[in-house]
């Protein structure tokens, strides 16, 4: 078997280029409130009316 001689240039795109983690928790802190906001305007669910429907 030959050796295989062919360089590897480094990645082009260091990790660098990555968004600042910073940025990246600040959108999930934004989606976990609009999430929380959404659940408050969920009406909670009484088991006791379920089993009736089902009934």
């Amino acid at each position: 078997m030959e050796q295989d001689t062919t360089e590897h240039p480094p990645d082009p795109q260091p990790l660098e280029n990555e968004p600042p983690v910073s940025q990246t928790e600040a959108g999930y802190q934004k989606i976990r409130a609009e999430l929380h906001e959404a659940r408050k305007n969920i009406p909670p669910k009484n088991p006791v009316d379920v089993g009736k429907q089902l009934a």
